[in-house]
């Protein structure tokens, strides 16, 4: 890769002097320099004939893997920073990047190549320097957070890479990382109850206890994992959703949510749950999950996005998946057998990921790239692990002659989803999603949360909108973007932001809307092909309170058909209200206002065409985009100020210049 330099190992030292340098930590931090490598016999990582789609994935896993080479701090003695990964833009190492040990360890193996072998040694050290405690766990971070339960996942990390790359360390640093092992998996044993974090945790340890167990040779590891993974199915609702994303976990609002995350989910307790029943062999467990991951497969968008626009920790959304799970190929991939739409969603999903990736670090979301936010190295490490997983233990049999058609290819009108308050419409070429989701999520362990509400949008709110040619239209963001994680979020930089969720606003900054009234009405119906919503509520602040000297109130109906959608939108008892819908646009796409009550929004495969009922109007729409972080998009803020009791109506059409 362009900018790479090649890590230092010390000449005239065997490999075994190597490792046992490596593993004493600081003692090997002042290893002389030299340009040569020791050669590793590349050894292919299963024994299937090499496909497509597995090159596809190897390639996406070895260009992540340079892009934390790129990043390893290795010029420096402190023994604090030497062997840890640099955030570019945190500006911090991330204490749970020690879990990059395995997929290094599997570019060592695949590639032939020491330097990748040297780095996951030297990372080791590093976190075992550093995050590692002595009652067996790692914490999530140096000073930010000291949550532990975060064990789950490096103990997961360090039992793949003995078990599929152990060959690699002498026989010293495979006992000593074995020990390791051991003593995390000891500590779980203590730590770990079905109430312990978020439902996450608990069910991630059912792997974490299988796996340690299948390397120590410990039953008791083992059935505890089967105790976990049986208790985590009784948190899956009818309708497939595995609750428990906030506290309690067993909580029903008032409009019957539960706390739900699609990214948490799909990228971390699905496939940790799913390849547990694999190794376990346990069918009904594998059963649960098979019909949840059918559940969940309905919010992936035609282009491999995740949809968790409603999600109760959707301050981590990113368009690909979440900030800091691992991805959802292991668990779709390989239950992929029993449905083969499975595997398509993870190729979709990874094609995402490959597109949002750049000089070999994964970046939060479609445009931070191209306006100029860094790259967290969080998402590269741990999405990282998750394909080397696939790459392990998959077979890839030859792919299907047709691809398989997922849910939302289809044009099935309207479904609805009473768990998260939330519809789905897919009408012709478009989709959406309208959300009334009431779960209000506390974050009660990180050192950034301090109580504060996660900030998903509710009301009635369309919280996506997508076209199948043009992409992504309208998103949802935070209400309020807050560093709800302190050490796993980003944030922003000098440069316009807001919420991107479409919304009537008023007051001072637009600080009451129509996302945050949990007490909204939401209807949803179909009429023929088309498929109508109307919400009703007020226009409370991120607190839920309204003004003090007034009582605003809305009503949004969204109206969708083949030829267009409309939002029809009226403030009610509210003065300077105004509708505010940031259409996802980016500097490279050409806005302009032939007349007062017509903007076209010009992109790479076709034109939005924005109209307005008279005599409402459109304002200028500024020079320069908007932006967040939250799931990573541009947009161009269109707004039209309402005048009070009367309904305005804004048309979104789209000419794809015959793109199919």
């Amino acid at each position: 890769m362009s900018g790479m330099k090649e890590l230092n190992i010390c000449p005239g030292l065997s490999r075994r002097e190597l490792l046992r340098l490596a593993a004493t930590g600081a003692a090997s931090l002042a290893l002389p320099s030299f340009a040569r490598a020791l050669p590793i016999a590349a050894v292919p990582a299963a024994a299937t004939a090499s496909t497509p789609e597995r090159e596809f994935y190897a390639a996406t896993l070895l260009s992540w893997c340079d892009g934390l080479l790129a990043h390893q701090i290795t010029g420096l003695a402190d023994p604090m920073l030497h062997g840890g990964l640099l955030c570019p833009a945190c500006g911090l190492i991330h204490g749970r990047c020690g879990d990059a040990v395995y997929p290094l360890l599997w570019a060592a193996h695949h590639t032939g190549q020491d330097k990748y072998l040297y780095a996951a040694l030297q990372l080791h050290a590093w976190s075992e320097r550093t995050v590692s405690r002595a009652d067996g766990s790692w914490v999530n971070d140096l000073t930010l957070s000291g949550w532990q339960g975060i064990t789950v996942f490096h103990t997961i990390a360090l039992a793949e890479a003995i078990e599929h790359h152990g060959s690699l360390l002498d026989p010293a640093t495979r006992q000593q990382w074995t020990a390791r092992l051991a003593r995390a998996a000891k500590f779980l044993d203590g730590f770990i109850s079905i109430e312990t974090g978020n439902i996450n945790y608990p069910v991630t340890s059912s792997l974490a206890f299988v796996m340690a167990g299948h390397l120590l040779s410990d039953a008791h590891l083992v059935e505890r994992g089967r105790g976990m993974a049986h208790q985590a199915v009784e948190h899956f609702s009818p309708g497939g959703f595995l609750c428990g994303e906030g506290h309690p976990l067993n909580a029903v609002t008032v409009k019957g949510c539960r706390p739900v995350d699609l990214g948490y989910n799909v990228e971390e307790s699905l496939p940790s749950l799913a390849l547990y029943a694999l190794l376990a062999e346990d069918a009904p467990v594998r059963d649960v999950v098979l019909h949840s991951m059918r559940t969940h497969m309905e919010f992936l968008l035609p282009d491999g996005g995740w949809d968790n626009s409603w999600g109760t920790r959707n301050y981590k959304w990113t368009w690909w998946g979440s900030r800091t799970s691992d991805g959802c190929q292991p668990g779709f991939v390989l239950m992929g057998k029993y449905d083969a739409r499975l595997r398509e969603v993870a190729r979709r999903n990874l094609e995402q990921m490959a597109a949002c990736t750049q000089q070999g670090l994964l970046y939060g979301g479609p445009d931070y790239f191209i306006h100029g936010d860094a790259p967290c190295i969080h998402h590269t490490f741990t999405h990282a692990k998750a394909l080397a997983t696939v790459l392990d233990r998959a077979s890839f049999e030859p792919e299907p002659a047709h691809q398989p058609q997922l849910p939302r290819d289809e044009p099935y009108g309207l479904k609805s989803f009473a768990e998260i308050g939330t519809h789905l419409a897919a009408v012709g070429a478009w989709r959406a999603t309208v959300t009334e989701n009431d779960f209000d999520y506390v974050e009660h362990v990180q050192s950034g949360g301090s109580g504060a509400g996660g900030g998903h949008v509710t009301g009635g709110a369309l919280s996506l909108l997508y076209h199948r040619t043009l992409g992504p239209v309208l998103t949802a963001s935070m209400t309020e973007y807050q560093m709800i994680e302190i050490s796993n979020q980003q944030a922003h930089g000098d440069s316009p932001h807001m919420g991107l969720t479409p919304r009537i606003e008023c007051g001072a900054g637009g600080a009451f809307t129509s996302l945050n009234d949990f007490a909204a009405t939401l209807a949803a119906h179909t009429e023929g092909s088309n498929v109508l919503f109307e919400a009703t509520g007020k226009l409370l602040n991120s607190a839920h309170h309204a003004p003090q000297d007034a009582n605003p109130g809305y009503r949004l109906r969204y109206r969708m058909t083949q030829e267009a959608v409309e939002i029809s939108a009226t403030a009610v008892n509210a003065t300077n209200a105004r509708l505010v819908v940031p259409v996802l646009a980016r500097t490279a796409d050409t806005v302009t206002q032939p007349d007062a009550r017509t903007i076209r929004i010009a992109k790479a495969s076709g034109t939005l065409t924005l109209t307005v009922t008279a005599p409402a109007s459109f304002e200028p729409v500024p020079a320069v985009r908007t932006f967040n972080l939250v799931p990573g998009f541009e947009a161009a803020p269109i707004v039209v100020r309402l005048t009070p009791g009367a309904e305005t109506v804004l048309r979104i059409e789209a000419n794809t210049h015959g793109h199919s």
